[in-house]
């Protein structure tokens, strides 16, 4: 045991911050850890009482991996508001720009069924029915929002979202402008105070710090597990390192004349 507790305090060196890329590749690295722990985990169970200690081992590196993992990841989620997941940003934008499109084309399918497809209230709220503009973010998706806007406003459909007979109309148009509105924040996001960013950069990198950790000690584990054979290692790829990403120099800082 005094070999184990040795390999576990040297698989804790100092560690530098962790950038949100790093922290990212952390997170897919110990999902893939984790399944290699489960296939260890079962290996050994094959072997009965004389390797349950072993086992044991790889149950406790499996539980820190998992712990860590999590962590790192709610801490990834946390920091939604950071430049490096702008690119995600738009994919959301993206995705509210359909169930935009979806909710008030079930305005219009919802007026079809209950009342008309041609009648005086389908006239009132969809002059023009170029739905498609509504799922490409843009100019004319706007337009045709605020156009839909204008009119669920008017006096007409209001007197009619208070008639029994239109019951299903309000909270149709309803959840319609909350989807609206929840597109037009993520389409334009507040500016991200500086002291907020760092916040958030210092939790992510704290938590992929206690997931390079949890990851170090987990190979000390599986390598004193299966120390009595040193191939299973190899075979289920417990051996695997992460390949860390390239460190980009700094610019060279011009001298002062």
């Amino acid at each position: 045991m005094n070999s184990l507790e040795s390999q576990l305090r040297s698989a804790s060196p100092p560690m530098s911050s962790v950038s949100i890329q790093e922290a990212q590749d952390l997170v897919t690295f110990a999902e893939q850890t984790m399944e290699r722990l489960a296939l260890a985990s079962e290996r050994l169970a094959e072997a009965g009482e004389s390797q349950a200690e072993e086992r044991g081992w790889v149950v406790t590196a499996a539980l820190r991996v998992r712990a860590g993992q999590e962590d790192t990841q709610a801490a990834l989620t946390e920091g939604a508001e950071l430049p490096e997941f702008a690119s995600k940003r738009k994919v959301k934008s993206e995705v509210l720009s359909a169930a935009c499109a979806d909710a008030v084309e079930c305005v219009f399918d919802a007026i079809v069924a209950n009342v008309s497809g041609n009648g005086p209230l389908i006239e009132a709220l969809f002059p023009h029915q170029r739905f498609e503009a509504l799922r490409k973010p843009g100019a004319a998706a706007q337009n045709f929002w605020l156009e839909f806007e204008r009119r669920s406003e008017s006096a007409y459909v209001r007197r009619l979202c208070g008639d029994p007979s239109y019951e299903f109309l309000p909270p149709l148009l309803a959840a319609a402008k909350e989807t609206e509105r929840e597109l037009r924040e993520s389409a334009k996001p507040k500016p991200l105070p500086p002291a907020r960013e760092q916040n958030l950069r210092d939790r992510i990198s704290v938590a992929a710090e206690r997931l390079e950790l949890a990851l170090r000690q987990a190979r000390a584990l599986s390598e004193a597990a299966f120390a009595a054979t040193p191939a299973v290692m190899n075979e289920l790829n417990l051996d695997t390192k992460l390949k860390r990403r390239a460190q980009r120099s700094e610019p060279a800082k011009p001298s002062a004349s």
